[in-house]
């Protein structure tokens, strides 16, 4: 096998020295993505890139504006609705669902949502990478400054090889050993501060590799080797390809902004600067140097034509009449205007022009949105469910204690249950009505004892399943799931046998609900009571303002 190391500081040498040529038109425009990723840190920490002048001012135009694009792109764990596919138990189907909100809640995977959100917001691309800890899978952030590859990819996938370096403490190393091999060597090196080792994936004499090593050449120490089949990273995204691998977010948008709202800040400081000195003039011509350095405290000058120098900021207008361009123009290249901001809108502006204003804004970012979706959906379900559904069928209990029809369906189909075990049990067996009440009576009690938790048999979870996007401005669309309420009550109502159609099952369970929340008497008694009130017409429903409803984003 060729000295991996060698290959390492290629890759190394390759991003931090060399430059990507793109073109625009008939220009070449050359694009470094480490420095571009510096300048970005270095601005979102208020510093100047490539300068040190602690004295001079740095208006930042940039982190209010993530924080407000984040908050507008990060979906919430609502937005994904899992949903079960074809002929299935529907009883199994809500279970599918309870669980997968258990396990967002207790992984906190909100916080994974906003952290991704806000690294695509800062630097336009995020990076996650698949790790195993104490055999558990799970996700977790790679921080672009340490990472190493071809800048001209379009997904991180595509390059041949990755560096990641990591930084690492004496007892970090100590932690790894029996892990990694030649840990003692490692530390042989006696380093006072952090030790960088490398982590490659990549191909190496035509195999896929993850090999941890530190030093180059005739130092390189192996740590770790294995053979991989696929890439363990994941990148997002926020826009199209367009010749580099990290898109454009909110800082770099505002690069020629930012560097000319400071200058323009640093010129006024020092104009108001000037404009605060006390000058003082005199006609006597052998008045020279600083009068007021010159005199004792509580001196009084002899010279009738001692006189003051009016001094003022005459381009203090201007200064705020530009920067406030440059605020509205920054605005509309990051889509957060005012009103996304919690600014309030111009006086004149009304009710429903405010509610277009902040439509428009969200519907900006339902693209950007509906892609992060499908993404972070399609690694939970290759990467991360499919062990945690076998969890799910070893002893796994679920509490449906706040849904009160919840238990009350699964109370008929445990009765359900208990009654074939009973008519199978002997073939003189006959399920009379007081054999019937007894056993609904012994499944309510275990119901009650249990509190409300079901547990979960072997291989219940056996079915196909997948998830639905349903990206929203609030934890739950309630305008939708109030829709197909309506709508699936109507069609109940008109035509009570619709609710066994397999078709009319689906549709219920592709918006979230439960066909068996739609119970036949409750069926048959509004449509009763639809007969005596409108002769079978259906109820009219008074269409909402879908702009108005659209008119506070979410906090």
């Amino acid at each position: 096998m060729e000295n991996v190391s060698k290959l390492v500081q290629e890759i190394i040498d390759n991003y931090e020295n060399g430059y990507l040529e793109i073109s625009a038109g008939k220009k070449i425009i050359k694009y470094s993505q480490k420095e571009t990723i510096e300048r970005i840190d270095c601005y979102i920490n208020n510093r100047y890139y490539n300068r040190e002048d602690d004295d001079t001012l740095f208006w930042n135009i940039s982190n209010h504006r993530i924080t407000h694009f984040a908050k507008l792109l990060s979906p919430d764990t609502k937005d994904f609705m899992p949903y079960g596919v074809g002929s299935l138990n529907h009883f199994q189907s809500w279970a599918l669902r309870k669980n997968v909100t258990n396990w967002f809640d207790e992984q906190k995977f909100y916080q994974t949502l906003n952290d991704v959100s806000e690294g695509q917001a800062t630097y336009g691309s995020q990076l996650w990478k698949k790790v195993k800890e104490k055999g558990v899978k799970k996700f977790k952030e790679v921080k672009l400054t340490n990472v190493c590859f071809d800048q001209s990819v379009e997904n991180i996938e595509d390059a041949d090889g990755v560096v990641e370096r990591h930084y690492l403490s004496n007892k970090q190393i100590r932690d790894k050993e029996g892990i990694w091999e030649n840990t003692d060597e490692l530390l042989k090196e006696e380093n006072k501060g952090k030790t960088e080792v490398w982590e490659f994936t990549g191909y190496v004499d035509g195999e896929y590799k993850h090999i941890i090593g530190y030093g180059f050449g005739d130092d390189y120490i192996k740590l770790w080797e294995e053979d991989l089949e696929e890439c363990p990273y994941i990148d997002f995204h926020l826009g199209k390809y367009r010749g580099r691998w990290l898109r454009v977010g909110v800082v770099e948008r505002l690069f020629q902004l930012q560097a000319r709202v400071n200058q323009l800040v640093n010129q006024n400081a020092e104009a108001t600067e000037i404009a605060s000195l006390l000058l003082l003039k005199s006609a006597q011509p052998d008045m020279i140097g600083n009068v007021l350095e010159q005199a004792v405290n509580g001196q009084i000058i002899p010279d009738e034509t001692l006189q003051q120098i009016g001094i003022s900021n005459t381009g203090l207008n201007q200064f705020i009449t530009e920067i406030q361009l440059i605020e509205q123009h920054a605005d509309k290249l990051c889509l957060t205007p005012e009103i996304v901001q919690g600014e309030g809108s111009p006086s004149n502006t009304t009710f429903r022009g405010q509610a277009l204003e902040n439509r428009a804004a969200v519907s900006a970012f339902r693209d950007y949105k509906q892609n992060l979706l499908e993404k972070i959906a399609d690694v939970l379900m290759e990467f991360i469910f499919p062990d945690v559904v076998k969890g799910w069928s070893h002893d796994k209990m679920i509490d449906m204690a706040e849904d009160d029809v919840d238990i009350e369906e699964y109370i008929k189909a445990l009765t359900r249950k208990q009654e074939l075990k009973y008519l199978l049990a002997d073939v003189g067996n006959v399920v009379t009505p007081d054999i019937k009440k007894a056993i609904l009576k012994r499944v309510e009690d275990q119901v009650m004892n249990e509190g409300g938790k079901v547990e979960i048999p072997k291989d219940f979870f056996n079915f196909k399943w997948g998830f639905k996007m349903m990206p929203t401005n609030e934890t739950v669309d309630k305008q939708a799931r109030n829709d197909t309420y309506f709508n699936s009550l109507n069609m109940a109502i008109a035509n009570p046998a619709i609710v066994d159609v397999p078709a009319f099952q689906q549709y219920t369970e592709d918006n979230g609900i439960s066909s068996w929340k739609l119970k036949p008497a409750q069926r048959k008694a509004l449509q009763q009571a639809n007969e005596q009130a409108q002769g079978r017409q259906l109820p009219e429903r008074k269409e909402p303002d879908q702009l108005l409803s659209h008119a506070n984003p979410r906090e």
